[in-house]
């Protein structure tokens, strides 16, 4: 009893300050995580050129770091640009999207005649009656919200420039003296057991992002088939962007699919509407299938644990419960067999 009792508390102990660790420490030392994780990728490629270069450590590693971040930066400035590019387009069309969505409401209420019989006419005429109610309602209520989200978007955007720059300083600093780092963190006890747990930790992460990659490269593939046997003459693309959004917990494919299918279904087109719902179901059973056996192979966790993991975790970090909760329970066990 007493051991068991010891070994309760062990584990209770060890939980507690996992989850204090994680909720309020994480968010402090995380830039320095990654700094630390960068400097471990560009070390080979440090120490290759400065054996046959013979030119100092700390230039390569300034050098390395900040043609990598100008690649990240440069890709980070195609994709705004892009994206306002598309915004810009939708605003210069914006007369002919209204006249589209006028003509698609008009046959959804055809739509809704054939089934209830109510008149199109009077559907149209209570909708329109409606509007402007609407109107003055995200007037005084939406618009304002997306101002100050606006406002906080645009302190959080430098928040993360001044989080970058510390990466990048932290990166350089790290990488200049990795070996020196290692070595004394590899003498020293404590340092020896965070090595060892970081390790494991950081291959089962490594395992995890690949298991998420091979899952969405199956969606995707899945999309993409389906959409071009349906005839969708954008099936490559909208097949990647899905498999995108599958991967994403907040998302899935369920957001594209199943407000495309009723569209369908209400448009008349019912075969494309089945498609689509058959394309939905096979994507969501291959996941709820290779989840839990690719990531809980992986993880050398049960799939059970991965999926309780997921929901403990979500349920105490929120969101972001999705990787902290299997890293929480990753973490507990390796320390409890270290210490």
């Amino acid at each position: 009893m007493k051991e068991s009792m010891r070994k309760i508390g062990k584990v209770l102990g060890i939980t507690l300050a996992v989850y204090v660790c994680l909720r309020w420490l994480l968010p402090l030392v995380i830039p320095f995580f990654m700094a630390f994780l960068l400097a471990k990728l560009l070390n080979p490629l440090v120490e290759k050129l400065e054996e046959k270069l013979r030119w100092k450590r700390g230039f390569w590693s300034a050098l390395l770091v900040g043609i990598l971040f100008l690649v990240l930066g440069f890709l980070l400035f195609l994709f705004l640009g892009t994206l306002l590019m598309q915004i810009r387009t939708v605003v210069d069309n914006m007369d002919g999207y209204k006249q589209q969505a006028g003509d698609f409401f008009r046959e959804c209420c055809c739509q809704v005649e054939v089934f209830t019989g109510i008149r199109a006419e009077t559907i149209e005429d209570n909708v329109q009656k409606q509007l402007p109610g609407l109107m003055q309602h995200m007037k005084t209520n939406v618009v304002p919200r997306l101002m100050n989200g606006t406002i906080s978007y645009a302190k959080s955007m430098f928040v993360w420039v001044g989080i970058c720059f510390v990466i990048i300083i932290s990166t350089v600093l790290i990488l200049k003296d990795y070996r020196k780092i290692r070595v004394s963190l590899e003498h020293h006890p404590i340092g020896q057991i965070g090595l060892k747990v970081c390790r494991r930790t950081y291959e089962a992460g490594g395992a995890y992002i690949k298991a998420q990659l091979i899952i969405m490269l199956i969606i995707t593939a899945v999309c993409v088939v389906g959409l071009y046997l349906s005839g969708n003459e954008y099936a490559l693309l909208t097949g990647c962007g899905i498999g995108v959004c599958d991967a994403m917990p907040f998302l899935g494919t369920g957001t594209i699919f199943v407000p495309w299918a009723i569209i369908e279904m209400m448009q008349g087109k019912y075969m494309l509407a089945a498609i689509y719902t058959v394309i939905y179901t096979i994507c969501s059973i291959l996941r709820e299938i290779l989840e839990p056996k690719l990531i809980g192979n992986k993880l050398g966790m049960h799939p059970l644990s991965v999926i309780v993991s997921i929901y403990v975790g979500l349920g105490i970090y929120g969101l972001w419960g999705f990787a902290l909760g299997p890293l929480s329970y990753i973490l507990i066990r390796e320390i409890y067999l270290t210490i």
